[in-house]
């Protein structure tokens, strides 16, 4: 049997507040993020230097929030499924570009530790490492370039000649001689790093799925609004694309860029018909074929008999009314 991974779709935000609210308040957040970037582009006129893995990182900030602030206000719209699945994948893509910056600073971070903690390969005063982002963390840690590059010191003492009472101590520096990369990882204050990083990127990729899942709606409530048939003729569960060449949404770049954004993760995802939404599946198809299931009692004028008539039939209604005889 092939396993089939079907791509989460969730109808709210842990059971707590719709998918609008929560992608409204994941907004507000995601802005308040990249507004470090504008801190730090400001930065650079007070004089403070930033390696280019940082100015990369703040140009780019800039331009997510730029993009986040155009598409926003869509979140509210019905009527513009291009702008709030743009706005989805915009969030996606940035979650990989971040996990990225992510690991790159880590790494540094960890490398320019280890180095410090290794007795092969030590940093001296003046030196940098070629780690991305280790020059700021060689300013800002304090004890990546320490005068002598050691990890504990002991004082072997002995009786200093001629004198009985007094002693001559000798300091020796002692480096780590395990694996230096590992224990910068593997101690206690790393370890909690670690975790919480991990937790946080577990949530940021359910927000990933909150965002996508509520693109989706709106992209098939506005199928469900304009569109009167299934028109695939390869698949009749795939419901109409709205960003079809020959239709007003399709015309330009935006139809282009629409079909391609619901390529991924799959067209089905996007178009394809849920058992779980038959009042979609019937809205997008616009046919009836049977009331069963469908909810809906309809009164066609003319047929069917009355309740009175009904019940007397049975011979559940009421009596009939006695009938008075004439004297004679």
């Amino acid at each position: 049997m092939a396993f089939i991974l079907r791509f989460p779709k969730p109808q709210s935000f842990l059971h707590l507040m719709s998918l609008r609210t929560a992608t409204e308040i994941i907004t507000l957040l995601f802005l308040v993020n990249k507004v470090t970037g504008l801190y730090g582009i400001l930065a650079i006129f007070t004089g403070y230097e930033l390696n280019p893995l940082q100015l990369s990182h703040y140009i780019y900030s800039l331009v997510i929030l730029s993009l986040v602030g155009w598409l926003a206000p869509s979140i509210k719209r019905k009527d513009q499924p291009l702008q709030n699945v743009a706005l989805a994948w915009v969030y996606v893509i940035d979650t990989v570009v971040n996990c990225a910056y992510t690991a790159l600073f880590s790494a540094g971070w960890f490398v320019v530790l280890a180095q410090s903690l290794s007795n092969t390969s030590p940093i001296g005063p003046g030196d940098v490492s070629d780690t991305p982002g280790a020059g700021t963390i060689e300013d800002t840690a304090g004890f990546t370039n320490p005068a002598t590059n050691v990890t504990r010191v002991e004082v072997l003492a002995q009786p200093r000649p001629g004198l009985v009472p007094g002693q001559t101590a000798i300091a020796f520096g002692h480096s780590y001689g395990a694996s230096a990369l590992g224990a910068a990882i593997f101690q206690s204050d790393s370890m909690a790093s670690l975790t919480i990083l991990g937790l946080l990127w577990l949530m940021r990729t359910y927000f990933c799925i909150v965002y996508m899942s509520f693109a989706r709606s709106v992209l098939r409530a506005y199928i469900a609004r304009t569109s009167t048939a299934y028109s695939q003729s390869d698949d009749p569960t795939i419901a109409e694309n709205p960003f079809r060449a020959d239709r007003e949404e399709g015309a330009g770049w935006k139809g282009k860029l629409g079909r391609f954004m619901l390529r991924f993760p799959t067209k089905r995802y996007w178009l394809g018909r849920d058992e779980s939404e038959g009042e979609w599946a019937r809205a997008t198809s616009g046919k009836f074929e049977s009331g069963k299931g469908t909810g809906l009692k309809l009164k066609v004028p003319g047929s069917g008999v009355g309740e009175r008539e009904r019940r007397a039939r049975s011979g559940t209604g009421p009596p009939p009314a006695p009938v008075s005889k004439g004297k004679a």
